[in-house]
């Protein structure tokens, strides 16, 4: 990538001479130190840490965040090398260099990239939207952990019936459902209390939101609820549901050995929280696939923009005059310079 070999160089104002007319003209560009270790693998590779961990954040929250101490000190060490040392290694301190470092940083390697990560994650959540149950993957796992949590609380046993011994499923959907109405309702009476707040944000989020609908939302809570109550009911018979492995199945029989029935039932369902999970996992890893393939696809961009754009046009021009003694001139000053242009010499 073109700008990935000037990415991690010192930003640096220099003069250069115009070929032929022997003027002076005051030019922005990325110098690349020939011995600078920061634009070397593999600690050059430090930087993209913080991106890979957003990209798996939604299969692994904890590595996610451990992996943006590496991008974080790397670009404080970058940041501090190039306030250190000019473009030749030589000992020159400057903090406008040490500046527009920092923004280049800041920009090209944390925010943008990590909003490319999540557009593409956005995105591939709305794509998922269009499959079979009309739900996106985001929803499907809101649901799933729903049911989970109802069933690590024990609220499925109020819906046994008395006559079975099983849970009935019809009732405990209906009260999933109204569980989600419930919360809806708890939603709209916050967003009330924000209005102005609540409008803004929808407002962001509706290019990458793929609303529901509720017929939609109660196939997949009976889709589920079905799903592991099937698992469950074979668990506590001592057989092998066919949606899960046999590594799974001889870790319940495990757990179960020679316990009482309560105990059966927690191995059973911890069975099925794990089942539930790579199931879950396996979506996440697609979300984390989106994210990846749109960061591939920016990074290049975002490196030309950045440099080449916002820092040689508007953030090294700006951060220039902030470090000069006059940052700003009178408009006195700028009307002569413009009336010692427009006057015409003496022939």
């Amino acid at each position: 990538m073109v700008g990935i070999n000037n990415k991690f160089q010192g930003l640096e104002t220099f003069r250069s001479t115009q070929k032929g007319t022997g003027q002076i003209k005051e030019s922005k560009k990325v110098k690349v130190a020939k011995d600078d270790i920061y634009m070397k693998w593999p600690l050059r590779g430090l930087a993209y840490s913080n991106e890979i961990g957003e990209v798996i954040r939604p299969m692994s929250g904890l590595l996610a965040n451990l992996l943006w101490i590496p991008a974080i000190g790397y670009i404080a060490a970058d940041v501090g090398d190039k306030y250190k040392h000019n473009e030749y290694g030589e000992h020159e301190p400057s903090k406008k260099r040490a500046g527009k470092q920092l923004s280049f940083q800041m920009l090209a390697s944390v925010f943008l990239p990590t909003a490319a990560v999540k557009v593409g994650q956005k995105l591939t959540n709305i794509i998922s939207s269009k499959g079979k149950d009309k739900l996106a993957f985001n929803h499907r796992e809101d649901i799933t952990n729903r049911i989970l949590d109802s069933m690590n609380k024990g609220t499925h046993e109020k819906f046994v019936d008395a006559a079975t011994g099983l849970v009935d499923r019809a009732k405990y959907t209906q009260h999933i459902m109204e569980n989600f109405a419930e919360i809806d309702k708890h939603k709209k009476t916050h967003n009330k209390m924000f209005e102005p707040i609540a409008k803004v944000m929808d407002f962001i989020k509706r290019p990458f939101e793929a609303k529901p609908k509720t017929e939609n939302i109660k196939k997949y809570v009976a889709k589920t609820i079905d799903n592991v109550m099937d698992m469950r009911e074979a668990l506590l018979e001592g057989k092998k549901p066919t949606n899960i492995s046999e590594k799974l199945f001889k870790a319940f029989k495990k757990a179960a050995k020679g316990g009482n029935l309560e105990q059966k039932k927690s191995a059973a369902f911890n069975v099925i929280k794990k089942a539930q999970g790579n199931k879950l996992f396996k979506n996440n890893a697609l979300k984390s696939l989106g994210g990846f393939i749109a960061l591939g696809l920016a990074m290049k961009p975002i490196d030309n923009f950045v440099e080449h754009v916002l820092i040689e046009k508007y953030i090294g021009p700006t951060i220039d005059k902030l470090g000069s003694n006059k940052p700003w001139k009178p408009l006195s000053e700028v009307a002569k310079g413009d009336n010692k242009q427009n006057k015409p010499s003496a022939a």
